[in-house]
């Protein structure tokens, strides 16, 4: 049994998040894991089923003493070793860095560990990596507009271990669920001979970027009332969400019902919603981990494309993905209330698919999975289809290129999709491969000269800075070059000689990347050619079977 600690400094969301590859390690039967949180988000921490130990810093009062005028800094490290020690000296088979920010890479970095997952840092303060998965979740899919991986797949990859849906990944109080289930049930059956659907709505995130709305909310909560759905208010015990819940129920004469209660509870009512309306929220994440349908409504700062709901029976309202650029400065929101409870009512069978209808500049997604693991597929409203395209096949080359697979279902799915600019589209990405391979070897020739003893240094320099552009583009040839950007970045210093090795191992492997660029998109265009001769072949027989039976 490999005894692993999870490095995850983050929010309640992230920690629930890490659950899933938790869950995962625990029923392989090879892990014993242990957690390493913030002291003040530790709550969900001792909500995940399967954790052996829970090791915490005190973040707040470490801060707290950085700012007192009556002790120095020295005080607060000293305090700060004292929250590490408890891991630092212990001896772990794996450190996984699950959070990948600047404090956990630290802390990775110094402890003693047979093997570290994620990122460290060298000596020299540059990022370290075992894998190229690590290297895609830090440098690569960062950089992207849109996300072709979910975080959650990329880190099962990096440990190893096949995702697990086996048992309950959340511990439960027997008390909470025998409450909860009386009460939910209670107001399922209010009104005799009627057994009402039961609609949780997660009111506020931290971030107010994500919010929906509170005219939105009233809207859609009326729009419910009138289809007799009950719906409930799920607010933490704060007092900034107690007022605001407290205002949307005066619109409603208190008659809401408001659920107020910490994660542990909390876990007991969604259990028994039948969905849940939430943006953003660790809620989302908790939903997840104990299947209840749950419709995401992902504004301003949510990275659904990286950490959206992975419940196939849940659906992802978003604007166009073009118009969003993921950040808390994206607050223009013109979300309408029917495009909600339209996602709702497909979500819970009352509305069939081909009468939800999905408004202009909004697109709803469902969650599916392929050999990758979670991705999103547009559904319903307004698709851009060569941007979803793009993303779908930037999944299908890292499949080929990292697992070595070619797998058939990525290029039907893109065939779904075809629209009016696909030929576009896949005319762009070839001359990408061609410009992009053009300033490859362009670079590859001057470092060769360098080699040979002539004075190119000039020459490769502008040249690497010629490929590295290609780091910009918005087509799947930015993967390689991400790629290549991370491992120059991160490669060790070194003697000249064995650098220019180093290098143009890194050039040659860039090619050979790029080559299955090209395949991807052969195997796209010759799939399309073949799907257009056989629907004019489907359509002569259907005219000339219509022509004789008149």
């Amino acid at each position: 049994m490999k005894k692993i600690l999870l490095i995850n400094l983050r929010r309640f969301g992230d920690i629930y998040s890490s659950a899933h590859l938790i869950n995962s390690m625990v029923q392989s039967g090879n892990y014993d894991v242990s957690i390493l949180v913030y002291k003040e988000f530790e709550k969900a921490a001792l909500n995940i089923e399967g954790v052996s130990n829970i090791y915490t810093i005190d973040r707040k009062r470490i801060i707290t003493l950085t700012k007192s005028e009556i002790f120095n800094n020295g005080y607060a490290l000293e305090e700060f070793n004292k929250d590490l020690s408890t891991v630092t000296t212990q001896d772990w088979d794996e450190v996984i860095n699950f959070s990948n920010e600047r404090v956990s890479t630290h802390i990775t970095s110094l402890l003693s560990s047979n093997r570290k997952i994620g990122l460290e840092f060298t000596s020299e303060m540059k990022n370290a990596y075992s894998s190229d998965w690590e290297m895609l979740l830090n440098d690569v899919i960062t950089e992207l507009d849109f996300s072709p991986m979910h975080f959650n797949d990329i880190y099962h990859q990096m440990v190893g271990v096949d995702t697990s849906k086996n048992s309950l990944k959340l511990k439960t109080s027997t008390n909470h669920n025998e409450n909860a289930f009386k009460n939910i049930n209670f107001l399922r059956q209010a009104e005799k001979g009627k057994n009402k659907k039961i609609v949780g709505i997660q009111l506020f995130t931290s971030e107010e970027s994500k919010n929906i709305p509170e005219k939105t909310i009233i809207e859609v909560i009326e729009n419910l009332h009138s289809k007799d759905i009950v719906t409930m208010l799920l607010i933490a015990p704060t007092e900034d969400e107690k007022e605001r819940a407290a205002k949307i129920n005066d619109h409603f004469e208190g008659r809401l019902v408001t659920v107020e209660s910490d994660f542990h509870a909390l876990t007991s009512v969604v259990i028994n919603l039948d969905c849940l309306i939430t943006p953003d929220t660790a809620i989302k994440h908790l939903s997840d981990l104990v299947e209840t349908p749950c419709l995401e409504v992902s504004l301003g700062a949510s990275p659904f494309l990286k950490q959206g709901s992975i419940n196939e029976q849940s659906l992802i309202l978003s604007k166009t993905i073009e118009d969003r650029d993921f950040s808390n400065k994206d607050t223009n929101t013109d979300l309408r209330s029917d495009d909600i409870v339209n996602s709702t009512l497909l979500l819970m069978g009352l509305k069939s698919f081909n009468s939800t209808h999905i408004g202009e500049g909004y697109t709803l997604y469902r969650p599916y999975k392929d050999s990758l693991g979670t991705s999103y597929f547009a559904v319903k409203g307004e698709v851009n289809s060569e941007l979803e395209v793009q993303r779908i096949a930037s999944r299908m080359y890292i499949s080929k290129t990292l697992l070595e697979s070619n797998d058939d279902s990525f290029s039907e799915m893109i065939l779904e999709l075809k629209g009016e600019n696909f030929k576009r589209w896949i005319s762009n990405e070839k001359e990408a491969v061609t410009r992009t391979t053009k300033d490859l070897l362009g670079a590859i020739r001057s470092l060769i000269q360098i080699g040979e003893g002539a004075n190119q240094s000039k020459n490769f320099i502008n040249s690497l800075g010629h490929l590295m552009a290609h780091c910009e583009d918005s087509t799947i040839t930015s993967i390689p070059s991400l790629f290549l950007r991370a491992r120059l970045e991160s490669a060790p210093t070194m003697a000249l000689e064995d650098s220019v090795k180093d290098v143009e191992k890194n050039l040659y492997k860039m090619k050979n990347e790029l080559q299955k660029v090209y395949e991807v998109l052969k195997t796209i265009e010759d799939n399309s050619r073949k799907h257009e001769a056989d629907t004019v072949i489907e359509n002569m027989v259907s005219n000339r079977v219509h022509q004789e039976t008149l």
